[in-house]
């Protein structure tokens, strides 16, 4: 009339339909060895869907933008949602304000059918020189992320490497490092613009600024300018003046530059 229970916790990997063969030893009264076997069918269901996004700034910082649905007929409790990095980047989490609380406040219950956006900044370690020469697909890390279901079962998933195609650079690779967050009309302002000279050799920098046709912005200066010598792998800053003559929302335009090699 006694009974016995036993709690076995066993990782399952792969879902769609699984089968338990549960096996049972004993001796009975007579001393006899006694066995018998039970077979258990079930379905395991992916209790989260997980879908990634990657953003590039020109700077080649990368966000990553991780969408968590709720899969599942109950609400879960959310215990960890963490980036792991690979070797080639250290990885932000963007998750938190300033205080330290969580985006999504107090409750970490993500409800049915639900989903939660996640972020992470991933900044390369890769000098310069490593970027410029890396090509095709580099991997950025994996998600890990744990949660409890409504009868405190604990869950854990881990993603395969998240990777991410990089893009060949050119041998010049221009960013805009300063402009102002207000501009009047017919109020002169000024642009600074980096200019990164990604190979391994010198080179001499020639800019020319080409003015779009119809536009509200106008260069101010010389159009043609001699920027000067840029060593390998290293950038000038350049500092650019424009007259805002038309209220509204102007293209700049694109500055043309040329690389002329240096013995």
């Amino acid at each position: 009339g006694e009974n016995i229970s036993e709690v076995i916790n066993h990782e399952v990997k792969e879902l769609g339909g699984q089968l338990l063969v549960c096996t049972v030893s004993y001796i009975n009264t007579s001393g006899e060895k006694q066995m018998f076997r039970k077979y258990f069918k079930f379905q395991v269901l992916k209790p989260l869907d997980v879908r990634t996004k990657f953003f590039t700034t020109q700077d080649d910082e990368i966000f990553l933008e991780a969408q968590i649905t709720n899969t599942t007929p109950h609400a879960l409790h959310m215990q960890k949602v963490v980036l792991a990095p690979s070797p080639l980047y250290t990885a932000a989490d963007l998750n938190f304000l300033g205080s330290g609380e969580s985006i999504f406040g107090e409750s970490d219950y993500i409800n049915p059918d639900d989903t939660w956006q996640y972020l992470y900044k991933l900044t390369p370690k890769m000098t310069q020189d490593d970027k410029t020469n890396v090509k095709g697909v580099s991997s950025v890390g994996k998600l890990d992320i744990m949660w409890l279901s409504n009868f405190g079962e604990k869950g854990r998933l881990q993603s395969s490497q998240l990777q991410r195609l990089i893009q060949p650079q050119g041998e010049l690779v221009v960013t805009v490092q300063n402009i102002p967050h207000f501009i009047t009309s017919n109020e002169q302002f000024q642009v600074v613009l980096r200019l990164l000279n990604t190979t391994d050799r010198k080179y001499n920098l020639h800019l020319t600024l080409r003015q779009l046709p119809n536009s509200g912005l106008v260069w101010v200066g010389d159009i043609k300018k001699v920027v000067g010598e840029v060593p390998p792998c290293s950038h000038l800053d350049v500092h650019l003046d424009l007259l805002p003559v038309k209220s509204g929302v102007w293209d700049v335009g694109d500055p043309y530059s040329a690389l002329i090699p240096l013995a």
